[in-house]
């Protein structure tokens, strides 16, 4: 279960805001909850604030990553309702003076993060974050929020609520999100933290996540071989006509590596086709983000765009047994679409939450239980 997805202690959600938010004033009180009568990014406008920014950072950091694995869909969108659950909670928590909200001290928190550019996605928050928003737990105290917690520390649940406020977890330390790790480690997908690989290491299939600015690609689940760590920018260079592969070398952006061969997997970098067209396998589909290359028997041969199949119709296949198709906004669900699931809804999967976080109901990286 893929429990370290999109874990979001406040402070670091304050980290990759936009600098345009107007911040300034004096510290929120118990209160005033909101931050309305301090002047500076309110409550409810927060998650609107957060989304903008942290999808611009991801911009500059993974390139056309977002279009390529997640055609028609919106990143603002989805990390505003992600940051709408996430934050829930954090009122009450302000209510009750176990969070301070400074808001004349986050210009500097989002002057801090920004400078340290994409290498400061695998860093924990500055000490400016920490004194925006400030946590009044010690270490050993009770929590359910890690921004509850003060310094250097994360709110750690053994089985069930509350948990109790601990130091960031070092190499080797077992974890549920990045966030509870200590800063330039990653939360693998065995729930340990690691050092990320770096540019041409491996990754995956038991090796570590890359880098941020890097993509991991070669990986073979089938032979259970590793990939390797690549810099995105240089994967995602070929021009119309280049010579393109599956594991080091894609289309820029508005391009499809259309398939040619299958041993090895590699082919053409080719423009996408208009609604309706024929069309061949390719990655990412040469089809519009609402449509489909729906292929006949022989992956090699021509196909049509066909519309993605809505919620609450059956999923389409794609290449390879495992690969489903369902409009934006959709996830195959036991060969059903289904919208994307909020908090507290019934999932199957991770991939079917907008957490990105499913035990049998869709959780908040923050969930205390």
């Amino acid at each position: 279960m893929g429990r370290r997805k999109r874990s979001m202690r406040l402070a670091s959600v304050l980290g990759v805001m936009s600098l345009t938010a107007a911040c300034g004033g004096n510290e929120t009180s118990s209160g005033d909850p909101d931050g309305s009568a301090a002047g500076g990014i309110t409550i409810e406008e927060l998650p609107a604030q957060y989304a903008q920014a942290v999808c611009e950072v991801f911009a500059g950091c993974v390139g056309d990553l977002w279009s390529f694995f997640r055609p028609g869909e919106d990143c603002v969108k989805e990390f505003t309702i992600t940051a709408e659950e996430e934050l829930a909670t954090l009122p009450d928590a302000i209510t009750a003076g176990r969070v301070k909200y400074h808001a004349d001290k986050v210009q500097k928190c989002l002057e801090d993060v920004v400078a340290r550019g994409c290498e400061g996605l695998s860093q924990r928050e500055p000490p400016s974050c920490q004194a925006a928003i400030e946590g009044t737990a010690a270490e050993g105290d009770d929590c359910e929020l890690d921004a509850q917690c003060s310094g250097n520390q994360y709110c750690k649940v053994a089985s069930a609520c509350p948990g109790q406020c601990a130091p960031y977890e070092q190499a080797g330390g077992k974890c549920v999100s990045n966030d509870h790790c200590a800063s330039g480690l990653k939360c693998s997908a065995m729930g340990f933290c690691v050092t990320p690989s770096r540019k041409d290491e491996a990754c995956q299939q038991g090796e570590p996540d890359c880098a941020d600015g890097l993509i991991c690609l070669g990986e073979d689940a089938a032979a259970k071989t590793p990939g390797k760590c690549l810099v995105i920018e240089d994967v995602l260079s070929g021009e119309a006509g280049d010579p393109c592969s599956l594991d080091g070398s894609l289309c820029a952006g508005g391009l499809s590596c259309e398939i040619k061969t299958v041993l090895p997997l590699a082919g053409e970098c080719v423009p996408r086709v208009a609604a309706g067209a024929a069309c061949r396998a390719a990655f990412p589909d040469e089809c519009p983000d609402d449509e489909y290359c729906q292929l006949p028997v022989n992956p090699l041969d021509a196909g049509t765009c066909t519309k993605k199949p809505a919620a609450g119709e059956p999923c389409a296949k794609g290449v390879g047994a495992e690969a489903s198709i369902c409009a934006p906004y959709a996830r195959c669900d036991d060969g059903v679409c289904r919208e994307l699931a909020h908090a507290g809804e019934s999932c199957s999967a991770d991939a079917t939450c907008y957490s990105g976080r499913c035990d049998g109901a869709c959780l908040t990286s923050n969930a205390c239980r």
